[in-house]
């Protein structure tokens, strides 16, 4: 942070109020001392009233193809969470798995990757925790590793779509790269990642996941067919959750927008499936909506003010502007910040600043985006601090008797990230840079 104040002119008291701003909001962000949707908002709210951005200028850096992707995603997961189909899912690969502790663990980390790509991380493990703790007792094992590879793997499975982590989601609002986009690049390096931690674990764990006493008669006993309360809701939300999926895959033959795409989605859920809005809605996260909305802002002014354009200037002389090289620097840096900060203020930032660097280099960018997204996912897995999910997964351990602590977790989380991390990097230069 040092390197970008030193060649920032301070000339200007906007440019001045603007970063302090900003720093404070990110302070805030970070360090938790306030709500993320407040300290936002109020930055926001502060530019505009030191004039720095009108109302019409705040509201203009608003990007609403991004709220408007995460509202109707939001509105589709609040009702199908009632069908009971994910637990179904859950259950299903338990007992797949025959209590078998390593199965399970592989079994629950790919129920928990696939669920990452279609669902926000949060809700993912919030679903697939509490089952964890069932069948580790039921089989009497420590729930860590398995718990700890879920955390990774709802990290590094969200990267493979552009529903499935918030960096992504912006990046496809900011950008002309579309749900289909991420599924060709992202996923197939998604994969190979996810047998490279596989494999990992497996030497890390082993000998960790043997079972004390497997009694298979009650992992057989779980009932997924309990967790459908409502056949006919269960199969409607699954059949117009389908309809969304196709809908953005083929977004390019109907040009009609992610955002409306994923609203529309979603209050036509309501409607067939007869939810009262008002409880629906409820479930909708306004904070983090308006998290989003702030942050939006707070960055418009960082642009109008000429922060922006003198972070990428430095940027595009630092990799003397070679995409290959600002597509390598993009990836490690967001990376190793994501895996102490939050990610989504982080990359709010960064996509001004590629941008901008974009017009300075010229040609096609698109690696500097694959590497913005698959470095704020990926770098989320270094610490039980790096993404929302560690933190709630850490949370619901700390009143039992394997609390996972931040050194335990580290020891985990930062090799197998920086593994992922040159995985990528290899990937990235190889697809886009070779052949």
């Amino acid at each position: 942070m040092a390197n970008i104040i030193g060649f920032i002119d301070f000339s200007g008291a906007h440019t001045i109020i603007t970063l302090v701003v900003f720093l404070l909001t990110f302070t805030f962000i970070t360090t938790e001392k306030l709500p993320n949707a407040i300290a936002a908002s109020v930055g926001a709210f502060l530019l505009v009233a030191f004039h720095i951005l009108s109302q019409e200028e705040a509201i203009g850096f608003i990007d609403f193809d991004t709220i408007g992707l995460l509202c109707g995603m939001m509105i589709t997961v609040a009702v199908m969470r009632k069908s009971g189909l994910f637990e179904y899912i859950a259950i299903k690969g338990i007992k797949f798995a025959k209590g078998d502790p390593w199965k399970i663990l592989v079994v629950l980390s790919i129920v928990t990757a696939v669920l990452s790509a279609f669902l926000d991380n949060v809700t993912t493990v919030l679903i697939i925790v509490p089952l964890t703790f069932a069948v580790a007792e039921a089989i009497k094992i420590n729930p860590t590793p398995i718990l700890i590879s879920e955390v990774l793997f709802s990290n590094v499975g969200g990267a493979a779509t552009l529903i499935g982590d918030p960096p992504n989601i912006m990046i496809g609002g900011s950008t002309h790269l579309g749900f289909t986009d991420f599924i060709y690049n992202n996923t197939p390096v998604v994969i190979i990642t996810c047998f490279v931690i596989f494999f990992l674990l497996r030497l890390i764990y082993y000998k960790k996941l043997k079972a004390v006493e497997i009694d298979t008669s009650k992992i057989m006993a779980f009932d997924e067919k309990r967790t459908i309360q409502n056949r006919k809701l269960f199969f409607t939300s699954l059949a117009v959750f389908a309809f969304i999926i196709l809908a953005f895959i083929t977004q390019h033959i109907h040009m009609v927008s992610l955002a409306s795409v994923s609203l529309g989605g979603g209050f036509i859920m309501m409607m067939v499936t007869r939810q009262d809005p008002e409880e629906t809605l409820k479930e909708v996260e306004w904070p983090t909506l308006f998290f989003f909305i702030g942050l939006f802002i707070i960055v418009g002014g960082l642009e109008k003010t000429g922060v922006i354009a003198a972070i990428a200037d430095k940027m595009t002389e630092a990799t003397n502007g070679d995409i290959e090289m600002a597509t390598q620097a993009v990836l490690w840096i967001s990376a190793l910040c994501t895996t102490f900060i939050n990610s989504i203020p982080y990359t709010a930032t960064m996509i001004s600043v590629i941008h901008d660097m974009g017009i300075v280099i010229g040609g096609n960018i698109d690696p500097i985006w694959w590497a913005l997204s698959l470095g704020a996912c990926f770098g989320g897995n270094g610490t039980i601090i790096g993404a929302a999910a560690n933190i709630i997964v850490a949370g619901f351990t700390q009143k039992t008797s394997h609390p996972i602590t931040f050194k335990e977790y580290a020891k985990v989380g930062i090799p197998l990230m920086l593994v992922s991390i040159v995985i990528v990097s290899v990937y990235l230069h190889l697809v886009h840079f070779v052949f």
